[in-house]
């Protein structure tokens, strides 16, 4: 287990944990790519991962601030959803290479991983194993940041405000709750929370016939940048749109939460 390092709790109050004490809220800390690919090397570096004090509680009010706390707010509120998402797809994605090597080794699979691997074969409309393993992934968060404030506005579309909808995902389901378009017959859809909404992100992400390219990309590529230009079928502007990602990611140095990790989240078998 990691030495503790400086944590940032989700309520974004900076404390310091102390080894071996329970966690009693989430917090957040960084690991360097050494880290990433061999998480028993204690020895290796850490980074500090700082997120922006959060000052802003309800998406309305982000109408009333100025364009620097505009966004500096809207980080703070879509940052720590945006790690949550990565967490708990990366646990997922551990279990199922746990599936995988015992399937390989022609070693039983218990019946809670049994349920597991048909629920998300289920979801990910696949049941070959190693394309769950390509679908059941994720991006740099400073790609799903730097998406989340280009098609929201910096938290200023009515569908954000009004149905946490971060990235316009509409829905041609007359039961999903959902806000009107004005002047057109198209529906947004309406969700619960900010993790919900990148949830949805993601999922239209790792199953879509678009960003097929994107996910192949993503298995050795991890830089934003570079990432950034498979997500040019995302919209009609295509690359610009990709040269538009780019400009905000560098602009507003997002790729420094690339280094941050949500450590409190679990995934049920």
């Amino acid at each position: 287990m990691f030495q503790c390092i400086v944590a940032v709790m989700f309520a974004a109050v900076l404390s310091i944990c102390g080894c071996g004490k329970k966690r009693e809220q989430e917090t957040f800390h960084t690991e360097n790519k050494t880290e990433i690919e061999n998480r028993t090397n204690a020895q290796t570096e850490e980074k500090t991962c700082v997120l922006p004090k959060e000052t802003i509680k309800k998406a309305a009010n982000l109408l009333t601030l100025t364009l620097p706390k505009r966004k500096k707010a809207f980080i703070a509120m879509i940052a720590p959803a945006v790690l949550k998402a990565n967490c708990i797809i990366n646990k997922e994605r551990e279990i199922l290479i746990r599936i995988k090597e015992k399937i390989k080794n022609g070693k039983p699979l218990s019946e809670k991983e049994k349920r597991f691997l048909t629920r998300m074969e289920k979801k990910y409309r696949t049941k070959d194993i190693d394309e769950l393993l390509i679908r059941v992934n994720t991006l740099p968060p400073s790609l799903v940041i730097a998406q989340a404030a280009i098609e929201s506005g910096w938290g200023t579309s009515r569908f954000f405000v009004e149905g946490h909808n971060i990235f316009g995902i509409w829905t041609f389901d007359n039961k999903t709750e959902a806000i009107q378009a004005k002047n057109s017959t198209a529906r947004v859809r309406k969700y619960t929370s900010l993790l919900s909404s990148i949830e949805d992100y993601y999922y239209n992400i790792n199953t879509g016939w678009a960003y097929r390219d994107l996910r192949i990309a993503r298995l050795k590529e991890r830089n934003a940048l570079k990432l950034a230009k498979y997500l040019r079928n995302y919209s009609i502007l295509r690359d610009e749109y990709v040269r538009r990602l780019q400009r905000v990611i560098r602009k507003n140095n997002l790729q420094q939460f690339d280094n941050c990790i949500y450590d409190n989240c679990t995934v049920k078998l």
